[in-house]
């Protein structure tokens, strides 16, 4: 109930700032509308009616403007105030009532020119209301049934068949409108939750980080509160251990890294004297495991270390179970219960390492690994870890001559229309290493890291650009996809580096697209939306990739002029169960707010079938062609237009 309730307030307080900031737009396109339908068809007749409807139209958006003049300038605080949504919402719906008024009190003087200018006008704002207003399915549902129904019905009751049928079309098209705006309130709810849970989760990982950075209880040998070993006498106690293997007096041991979950939760919520005796109450738990021969210290915080004089993973995974299962049980403090759980890493000397300092490591990384998967439970480290560390540095190291050596090499997947025709190629980039293909999983993420990207970026912009040209002989209107990294944006000649080169090769600006990840919406604005406009300038596209993994604010994607959006293939995956709705939905935001889709990830016939019926208009995956080399492009794009030249022939 807590949860929904919180859930509640984060659709309200989010949903707002959505409703306000693509408030501007709406109210600007509102004005025009009914400005060129008022004065188009103003005769003598109808004058002094139609003026005055039109002052009362202006003086309703002109009160908008101001009321959202007010919120941009109020603070975080009075933001979340609940009469702003009430404001808001009075505002649109007497606007839509203004329309509904127009389309009633003029009907019998219209002429068949103003009858479908307005039935136009109205379809048009019920159809952008279901993007700019999803993030209120009650507001956008009103609306749409507002501005739609009198008109709608008045229609029906017409003698004239023709009206009846638009009638009968505008209650379907109001119909059709609100389910499109339930689909579109619900995606936006999925993304606000997302994107507050990968907020929450950072901050939690962060102030976790920051917690075992402290130095706790270095003076004495016992924790004063738990009456464990700290941290340096536990260290102390353990190092006849090592010794004791090493002579051979027992056959190895395990290192338990045991971190409790939720334990922050106690102490911002009930406070530290409360955390006091909830760990106090966990350590007595604890104290049953150690037995004669075992070594357990309060490590920091909510972290304790466990060493146990056994190796066998059998014995060490019951233990953990037994832990886990003590840790578990509810803890009664005075008038209130408490529950916890605890994650458990586990590192094994000789298996894994014979110094102890070491194994503590293995086994704190053991744990956090599987805190990030699947938390309450306990993992053993594995050997994979290390290696994937040193393969890290390894390829880190080798990536800084890795251009110098010609390892790089640029492939281009298809892009193709809905009737599969190819439209453009993506420029994807790959490395090879010692005769290895290395993964761009791998490698870009490090480059990002070093900086390299910049560099790296600058020459694949180059080669995408240079086969471009040469493609351009071909087929004049292909184009190509060039993936940009947030880092070449906050390069000073990134802007520069893009028109030199299109000068250079006698590109089309249009032709060349640039991709982003949602990432970038999260940036500086001023500077990134600075960068865009300049090279939309030029002709230059942008898309957005991955689109729906992250959350990107519609009205940020609205005002840098997006034009393209790329759908996950996650969804792509899932489209024959909950994927399909999404697909569906942002097809809908796509007509509001004037962005083209491409589907990603098509490996199916299946997929390609359901995108089409949904009408999606450009896709791309492995069921159309796999990346291709240079030289296989040229010679499938040569393919394809000889092909469609046959079919027009014949």
């Amino acid at each position: 109930m807590t949860i929904n309730i919180e859930h509640s307030r984060l659709y309200k307080s989010e949903g707002v700032k959505l409703l306000y900031n693509n408030s501007l737009p709406g109210i600007l396109i509102t004005f025009i509308a009914s400005t060129t339908l008022a004065f188009t068809f103003i005769d003598n007749n109808n004058f002094y009616a139609k003026m005055t409807w039109w002052l009362f139209m202006t003086l309703v958006l002109a009160i908008r403007l101001i009321d959202t003049h007010m919120w941009i300038k109020s603070d975080a605080k009075s933001k979340d105030r609940k009469d702003w949504v009430v404001r808001f919402s009075i505002g649109c719906l007497i606007t839509a009532m203004l329309w509904s008024v127009y389309a009633v009190t003029f009907y019998p003087q219209f002429t068949v020119e103003e009858l479908s200018s307005t039935n136009v006008i109205l379809a048009a704002m019920a159809g952008g209301a279901t993007s700019i207003l999803s993030a209120s399915f009650l507001l956008s549902a009103l609306y749409n049934i507002i501005i739609l129904m009198p008109m709608s019905v008045l229609l029906m009751l017409q003698p004239e068949q023709y009206k009846n049928n638009l009638g009968g079309l505008g209650i379907c098209f109001t119909l059709i409108m609100i389910i499109s705006s339930a689909r579109s309130a619900n995606y936006i709810k999925e993304a606000i939750l997302l994107r507050y849970r990968n907020k929450k989760l950072v901050s939690s990982m962060e102030e976790t980080i920051r917690e075992r950075t402290q130095e706790v209880y270095v003076i004495s040998n016992i924790d004063s509160l738990t009456g464990l070993y700290n941290r340096t006498a536990f260290l102390s106690a353990v190092e006849g251990i090592e010794r004791e293997f090493e002579q051979n007096h027992i056959t190895g041991f395990s290192i338990f890294f045991i971190d409790l979950d939720g334990f922050k939760n106690i102490n911002d919520t009930l406070g530290h004297n409360v955390g006091d005796k909830v760990l106090i109450a966990l350590s007595t738990r604890l104290k049953s495991f150690i037995g004669d021969v075992n070594f357990m210290c309060r490590w920091g915080g909510d972290e304790f270390i466990l060493l146990v004089k056994e190796s066998s993973h059998a014995i060490t995974s019951e233990l953990a179970e037994n832990i886990i299962a003590s840790l578990s049980l509810p803890i009664r403090l005075d008038d209130q219960t408490i529950a916890l759980n605890a994650t458990i890493g586990i590192s094994v000397c000789p298996e894994h390492d014979f110094s102890i300092t070491r194994l503590i490591q293995l086994a704190d990384i053991a744990m956090y690994s599987q805190k990030g998967k699947y938390p309450e439970r306990y993992a053993f480290y594995n050997l994979e870890l290390e290696h994937n560390l040193r393969r890290k540095m390894t390829l880190n190291e080798a990536l800084k001559g890795a251009l110098e050596r010609d390892e790089f090499r640029l492939v281009y997947q298809p892009i193709v229309d809905a009737t599969g025709q190819i439209v453009s190629f993506e420029a994807l980039m790959r490395w090879r290493y010692q005769e290895q293909e290395i993964s761009p999983v791998e490698f870009i993420p490090l480059m990002e890291q070093s900086g390299r990207i910049v560099q790296v970026g600058s020459w694949v912009l180059e080669e995408a650009c240079k086969t471009l040209a040469k493609m351009h002989k071909t087929n004049a209107e292909i184009c190509m996809c060039v993936n940009i990294s947030l880092i070449q944006f906050y390069d000073k000649g990134f802007v520069n580096n893009v028109n030199r080169v299109i000068e250079r090769y006698a590109i089309p600006g249009h032709l060349l697209h640039l991709e982003v990840t949602e990432s970038l919406f999260q940036s500086e604005q001023m500077m990134i939306n600075e960068k865009v406009s300049q090279l939309q300038q030029c002709g230059v596209k942008f898309s957005v990739d991955d689109f729906g993994t992250g959350y990107s604010s519609l009205s940020v994607i609205q005002n840098m002029n997006i034009d393209y959006i790329k759908i996950d293939r996650s969804f792509i995956q899932h489209i024959e169960q909950k994927g399909l709705s999404i697909v569906q939905a942002m097809m809908n935001m796509s007509n509001s707010l004037n962005f083209s889709v491409i589907a990603e990830g098509v490996e199916t016939e299946k997929q390609r079938q359901l995108l089409e019926k949904c009408g999606i208009p450009y896709m791309q995956g492995y069921y159309f062609s796999r990346p291709l080399e240079r030289a296989n492009a040229f010679a499938y794009l040569s393919t394809a237009v000889e092909e469609e030249s046959s079919s027009e022939f014949a």
